[in-house]
């Protein structure tokens, strides 16, 4: 759980087996929703009531993102990691993938192909390699690419204040910190060695990142790696509210990865099935009415389409994911899964945007002004 949780692991599984669908309809009536009302979303018994949560988070939808729906592009700098995360197909003991380290101009290749299919936002991604991948060369690349994206955000290594402040006065203004599972024992029998097994570092890292002054925090556990999916989707929300209360300027985010099967890797030992993410995704919606809900090209291009008009405030599209991913695309033609995780939709941008405008939603690429920025 995590560890600011004010209800206690045993209490929380007491209180969802005895949520009625009587209990969850008069949730979704609630203006203003508490913590038992997320509760209810996630409880066994909502699974029945699936078609009017639906309802229900599309109207709030609507009602604080209108119909617009908006797209990111990832850009993978390094798959080098000195971590050795059981699970993760960048991990120091996995040999299946080729390492590569993106050079400065590398860099500026990916990007601008991504800046050629119309986005402009953009997430930088790297393995945890800080001696490879050191500060100072990503304030550099950050002060670049601000010449191109008016939205930068990072899902890198932990940094303290220090080195955060660094990048956001580089020009960046979104972190992502994946705490992968919020269960103490599972999440030091997972991370076998590297700095990554350090548990309250990685919680405290989305502190400082808030302390700097990021506008917007993303969290996010990977969801296939605890037995208990609700107990993650109840340590993710208390995680969220924590961080809106301690750093109430900031615009709190969630995703909802599901670990991808990846050949001869990590084989998944919880599945997560589409339904019950659909569920969690709901019941996030239905409580965090103004957080962004991202959801990757992990998914089907049909579960994609049909959540982004209950949930799903951001998409990203056309996505490689693996250090030049593009490039080599562009050049071979040819989307290879060689990356982090599994692409499952493989639809381009000017795909990803025609499925949105089929359905009356609008794709934006730009929602963000260097007026604004820091």
């Amino acid at each position: 759980m995590f560890p600011y949780c004010k209800y206690p692991e045993n209490e929380i599984h007491s209180y969802l087996q005895t949520v009625t669908q009587e209990m969850v309809l008069r949730s979704l009536d609630n203006l203003e929703p508490k913590f038992s009302d997320f509760l209810n979303y996630i409880s066994p018994a909502a699974e029945n009531v699936m078609e009017e949560m639906r309802e229900h988070a599309a109207v709030v939808r609507k009602m604080y993102f209108g119909n617009t729906v908006r797209l990111y592009g990832p850009l993978y700098i390094s798959n080098i990691c000195i971590n050795d995360c059981a699970y993760c197909g960048f991990r120091t003991s996995y040999h299946e993938h080729k390492r590569r380290r993106l050079s400065f101009d590398e860099i500026m290749v990916e990007a601008k192909i991504i800046k050629g299919y119309g986005m402009d936002s953009l997430l930088l991604v790297s393995g945890e390699d800080p001696v490879g991948v050191p500060v100072d060369f990503l304030v550099k690349v950050v002060k670049e690419l601000k010449k191109m994206f008016s939205y930068i955000s990072i899902e890198i290594y932990p940094m303290d204040r220090d080195n955060y402040r660094k990048l956001f006065e580089a020009g960046v203004h979104g972190l992502t910190i994946y705490q992968e599972t919020y269960d103490q024992e599972l999440y030091k029998k997972l991370h076998r060695r590297g700095p990554k097994t350090d548990y309250q570092n990685r919680l405290d890292a989305m502190a400082a990142g808030g302390e700097v002054g990021f506008y917007n925090l993303g969290m996010g556990a990977l969801l296939g790696l605890n037995p208990d999916w609700r107990l993650e989707a109840v340590s993710v929300a208390a995680h969220g509210l924590w961080t809106r209360k301690h750093f109430w300027r900031s615009k709190i985010q969630f995703s909802f990865p599901r670990i991808t099967q990846v050949e001869g890797g990590f084989q998944v030992p919880a599945p997560v099935s589409e339904l019950n993410l659909e569920q969690m995704m709901l019941a996030f919606r239905l409580f965090f009415h103004e957080a962004d809900l991202f959801i990757s090209t992990r998914e089907s291009r049909d579960f994609r389409t049909r959540i982004v008009k209950t949930c799903a405030s951001h998409i990203s599209a056309g996505s490689q994911v693996a250090p030049g991913g593009y490039e080599e695309y562009e050049r071979l033609k040819d989307k290879r899964d060689l990356g982090q995780f599994t692409i499952t939709d493989p639809s381009s941008v000017a795909q990803a945007a025609a499925d949105m405008k089929a359905h009356g939603l609008e794709p934006v690429f730009k929602d963000w002004d260097a007026t604004f920025g820091a």
